[in-house]
């Protein structure tokens, strides 16, 4: 074996001697107790407390005690039922509104309650009791007239 062998391979004996000894003094070494915060159970649950709290209240907003009538809540309906638009039946339109007459008011109120194609359940008026709703299926049933 060469001189330049010899030295390579005592270097790379050393070098692995090295880094094994820095190993043992890293895993035997260990540190005091003085350096790190032993954590404590009441520690830990003041460090995780919630930040907030859900408040689950109803969503329905408040009328008074009175419903309101069905020339009143049209006012909602007319974006669609006023042009017809996404084929809603059109107001006043006897051709729309006679399929549905024949049907009865209470079907199509179950229909409106629901929702049916583009038209969201309850029409989108989530505070509009079953009883407001017939009313105003009822004024524009009698639009037609």
């Amino acid at each position: 074996m060469s001189q330049g062998a010899k030295g390579t391979s005592r270097l790379m004996i050393i070098a692995w001697l090295a880094a094994m000894v820095f190993i043992a003094v890293m895993f035997f070494g260990g540190s005091s107790d003085d350096s790190v915060e032993v954590a404590t159970d009441s520690a830990t649950l003041e460090r995780i407390q919630p930040v907030g709290e859900v408040s689950v209240e109803s969503a329905v907003a408040s009328t008074g005690g009175t419903e309101r009538s069905g020339e009143e809540l049209y006012a909602r309906c007319q974006g669609c039922h006023g042009t017809g638009a996404m084929g809603a039946p059109k107001f006043g339109s006897l051709a729309d509104w006679a399929p549905r007459i024949e049907r009865g008011i209470d079907d199509v109120l179950q229909v409106a309650i629901a929702g049916t194609g583009a038209m969201p359940p309850k029409g989108g008026c989530s505070d509009c009791s079953d009883n407001e709703l017939k009313s105003v299926i009822q004024y524009m049933m009698e639009s037609t007239k």
